[in-house]
Parts: C-alpha cells; sequence; structure tokens
C-alpha cells in the first residue's frame, strides 16, 4: 500500500524549541509501517520553528522576508533530523522541495511523479516541504499550501497513493473546536464532506503553522474526490493504531474509484 503521512508544524515544535524525542519515536513507528512494505511518502512543515529555534526567537516574525530567511535555515536542521532518524533504521530519505506552481505545468508533474516514483521503487521516503524561499504566498494572506495540507493533497493526488494520514495535535474532526468547547464530539467517519462538514471545520490556526482544522478538511475533500481515504488523527498516537482503527480519528471515505 502507498501511504502519505503528513505532519504538521504543532507536532515538531514543543514550545518554541523543536520537539527532538517526538519525531525521533515517530521515525521508528514510520520506520516499521516502511518495513512492512509499505510505500511511504511524507510531507513534513516544520523549517520555520526549526529556524526559529536557531535563531532563538520567542516568537514567529510578521516579516515575509524574515520567515523566508528562517525557512532556508530550519530546513537544514529539519532534514538532518529526519536523515540521522532514518539512518538509524536502515532507511535512506530524499529531500523534495515543491510550490503550487509546479503542479500548474503537466510537464513538472509528471517530473514530480517520475522521480518520486523512482524514490519509492527504491525504498527510499522522499520528504516533501513548501520551498518557503522562492514561494512566498503560504507565508502571506494567500496562504496557499496552509502548512502543507494542500500541498499533501496535490502530492498524494499525483502519486495515487492509497491512503493519507493527516496528524495534527487533535483526534480528528470535531463538532465544535475542542480546545475551546470541551464538550465538543469526535466525528469518527465522513462518507462524503458536504457544507455541515465544511462548516464544522475551525479556521484557528496553531501560532508556528499557517494551518487550521478548515485546510485540513478542504485536503482531505481533495484526496477524498481522488479516491484516497484520509484518516485526520493525532500526532501524539502510534500509527499501527491508527491505521488499524484501534484508537479514536476521523476516517474519509475516497470516493469509489470505478466510478472516477
Amino acid at each position: 500500500m502507498r501511504i502519505l503521512i503528513k505532519i504538521g508544524s504543532a507536532l515538531v515544535s514543543r514550545g518554541r524549541r523543536f520537539n527532538y524525542r517526538w519525531l525521533s519515536s515517530k521515525v521508528r513507528e514510520i520506520a516499521g509501517i516502511h518495513r512492512e512494505g509499505h510505500e511511504i511518502v511524507i510531507i513534513s512543515s516544520g523549517a520555520v520553528a526549526a529556524g526559529m529555534e536557531i535563531e532563538k526567537l520567542k516568537e514567529r516574525p510578521k516579516d515575509v522576508l524574515k520567515l523566508q530567511l528562517l525557512s532556508g535555515e530550519g530546513q537544514i536542521k529539519l532534514m538532518k533530523c529526519y536523515k540521522d532518524y532514518f539512518k538509524k533504521e536502515g532507511i535512506i530519505v530524499a529531500q523534495v522541495l515543491l510550490t503550487h506552481h509546479n503542479f500548474d505545468s503537466p510537464e513538472e508533474e509528471r517530473t514530480i511523479k517520475k522521480i518520486m516514483n523512482a524514490y519509492l521503487r527504491q525504498r527510499t521516503i522522499p520528504i516533501v516541504n513548501e520551498n518557503d524561499l522562492v514561494n512566498k504566498e503560504e507565508l502571506e494572506d494567500k496562504r496557499v499550501f496552509t502548512d502543507n495540507d494542500i500541498l499533501a493533497a496535490l502530492v498524494g493526488i499525483t502519486l495515487d497513493v492509497n491512503l493519507a494520514i493527516l496528524l495534527t495535535d487533535v483526534e480528528g474532526l470535531y463538532h465544535s473546536d475542542p480546545k475551546v468547547n470541551t464538550l465538543a464530539e469526535l466525528i469518527e467517519r465522513v462518507e462524503k464532506i458536504d457544507d455541515r462538514i465544511k462548516t464544522m471545520a475551525s479556521k484557528t490556526a496553531n501560532s508556528l503553522g499557517l494551518g487550521g482544522m478548515h485546510s485540513k478538511v478542504r485536503a482531505a475533500e481533495m484526496m477524498t474526490e481522488g479516491g484516497i481515504d484520509v484518516i485526520m488523527a493525532s500526532g501524539l498516537k502510534d500509527l499501527e493504531k491508527i491505521i488499524g482503527n484501534k484508537i479514536k480519528r476521523t476516517f474519509f471515505k475516497g470516493r469509489d474509484r470505478s466510478r472516477i
């Protein structure tokens, strides 16, 4: 099975510092799934957060140029962590930096598909992130990829993955924001993303990221329309249990591929 795993900024950061312990633990879980024969693609945020730690900043800057500089500094740190942690598991990783413009061109999209399929065939795990250095729209008001959620959808559709897992800091989609409403109920299965589901998605963003529940539901909608099953779950839970439906999560049913 081909599995896409999207990791958000709120998970790779702990307060204002990079969460090395969490990432190391999650890499071990991903490596276990990889050894079972599954093909893994990772979409990872966290470059700006890593850059903030390098420069010892306590608050995320608002200046776009400064955010771009932090992203460039932090991307090296982020990828080194992935490289070192996966090396301990005997797995090679590759960095793939993209912008939404790459998917506007059929030729570039074919190139992305060709290269990433080649990595997967040789059992290398591609780790994808937004190229903030040349694409400032994520860092401005347009927020095209919104913490890599839409990027994950574009990559998942291009690579025709079987399952996409959106790891976040909550257990899934709730009727209302669980961080505000303690009585909010988790929606465990969504057959179709309609207007009712969309209105439940909070647009509140984490301070170290750009995405909120709204962008995650939008990403899930794009992928399910493409026939991809999507799981939204807490990154604090074990991946095997998330996939095996042994813990609470939200499962979005992909459209019947035979009808696409």
